[in-house]
């Protein structure tokens, strides 16, 4: 076994695991810890890696139990999900700068993606961090009061053309699809893997909470916006390269603070789960950060 050394980062979330050595398949008792850990913990840090993108992906799978798909070639008829770049300095890499909002990805869809990894090709310092909100934290944590109010309502999450940017302020990136995509969820969720209950709405893709009157929606968000995003239970992670961070995107949401497009350089390499998206949900939005840039 592997000789993995765990730190815990926040109470709410997040662990630090050193000693993993980048080589697969992993033994049977490092599969078992991590995953335990993982499903703890929501998010795992695995700092000083040298890693290429198919040992990236054969950790977000085995965390979640889930058989990596082969490497890509002549003789694999289903490849994997592609990867792209979060990047400041990498043609066409995603939201290359701008402020990101606190969301869960493809939270607008049926069945959004179980868990995500940005790894760090090329960080330049001083950089700026990916802040973690703990989703099951928000609910153990929501006064009496509030949870009577919320336990039985829905929400609508996505995104359509009168969608409200919550920032407030003209860092903040907007995404834009050609046709609106939206679900709806309790606000009161369970983790579809653990069961776990999540406080489940999010800044930047909840639209609306239904039956309330425009005035008491908007009220009712920033009270639990106010719940969720000011607490102990963030935490906050300075990239460095080399890093390899995996989060459970059904649990935890992620935000990040205002790129500089000529400030120093942020790559970071997406690899996520398995895609249970459409086709037609597979269309990557546009940026208004890149529209009007």
């Amino acid at each position: 076994m592997t000789a993995l050394k765990v730190k815990d980062l926040n109470p709410a979330l997040g662990a630090e695991v050193s000693g993993l050595e980048p080589k697969q398949p992993f033994d049977e008792e490092t599969i078992r810890k991590l995953r335990d850990l993982f499903d703890e913990r929501g998010v795992l840090v695995f700092p000083n890696l040298d890693i290429d993108e198919d040992f990236q992906r054969y950790v977000v799978y085995t965390l979640i139990g889930e058989e990596p798909p082969a490497t890509m070639g002549p003789d694999v008829e289903d490849e994997p999900p592609p990867s792209f770049y979060v990047s400041n300095r990498e043609a066409g890499g995603g939201a290359p700068y701008g402020r990101l909002l606190y969301h869960c990805d493809a939270m607008w869809a049926e069945t959004p993606q179980p868990v995500i990894s940005l790894y760090g090709v090329q960080v330049e310092q001083p950089n700026v961090p990916t802040m973690f909100i703990n989703m099951g934290y928000g609910w153990d944590t929501l006064p009496e009061h509030l949870r009577s109010r919320v336990e039985r309502l829905q929400a609508r999450h996505g995104h359509d053309h009168a969608y409200p940017n919550r920032g407030g302020d003209e860092n903040v990136i907007d995404s834009y699809y050609d046709e609106p995509h939206s679900a709806v969820t309790p606000v009161v969720h369970h983790h579809p893997r653990t069961g776990r209950t999540l406080l489940y709405v999010s800044q930047q893709t909840t639209i609306e909470i239904l039956d309330l009157s425009k005035e008491e929606n908007e009220e009712l968000l920033e009270v639990l916006f106010d719940h969720l995003y000011n607490s102990p239970g963030v935490l906050r992670h300075d990239w460095q390269q080399g890093d390899l961070v995996v989060w459970d995107n059904r649990l935890l949401q992620h935000a990040r603070g205002t790129v500089d497009l000529e400030g120093p350089a942020r790559t970071l390499r997406k690899v996520v789960g398995p895609m249970f998206l459409s086709e037609a949900d597979r269309v990557r939005p546009t940026f208004s950060k890149v529209a009007d840039g």
